[in-house]
C-alpha cells in the first residue's frame, strides 16, 4: 500500500511530464532522497499505482488507436507512459544505444 507521500510524488510525476526528482521534492522528499529516485521508481508502491494508472491494456489500446487513426503524435506521452510502467528500458547492444519496449514477453526494439 502506498503511503501518503508516495502517492502525492507519483501524482505529481504524472502531472509535470515524468521529472521523478522534482516529483519527490514537491511530495515532500528530501533532496538527497529524491536524487535517488529509484528509492521510489523500484518500490511496490510505485509498481502497484502504476498498475491502477496505466494498466498495460490501456497502453496498448492507446498505441493502437494511434496506429490505426494516424492523427495527432502521442509518441511522447506513450513511451513516458511505457518507461513509468518498466516496459521500456535503454540498452547497450555493441556500441548501440537503442530502446526497447517490453510488453508481456515481447521485445520490440528501437534504435
Amino acid at each position: 500500500m502506498a503511503t501518503l507521500k508516495q502517492r502525492k510524488a507519483i501524482e505529481n510525476v504524472v502531472g509535470n511530464g515524468g521529472n521523478i526528482t522534482k516529483a519527490m521534492i514537491d511530495a515532500g522528499y528530501s533532496p538527497n532522497t529524491a536524487n535517488t529516485p529509484q528509492k521510489l521508481t523500484s518500490s511496490d508502491a510505485w509498481f502497484e499505482l502504476m498498475e491502477a494508472y496505466l494498466p498495460d491494456d490501456m497502453l496498448l489500446r492507446a498505441l493502437g488507436e494511434d496506429i490505426e487513426k494516424k492523427e495527432g503524435n502521442r509518441k511522447a506521452e506513450l513511451e513516458l507512459a511505457f518507461k513509468l510502467r518498466g516496459k521500456m528500458v535503454e540498452k547497450t547492444e555493441g556500441k548501440i544505444d537503442v530502446q526497447v519496449l517490453q510488453i508481456t514477453g515481447m521485445e520490440i526494439i528501437k534504435e
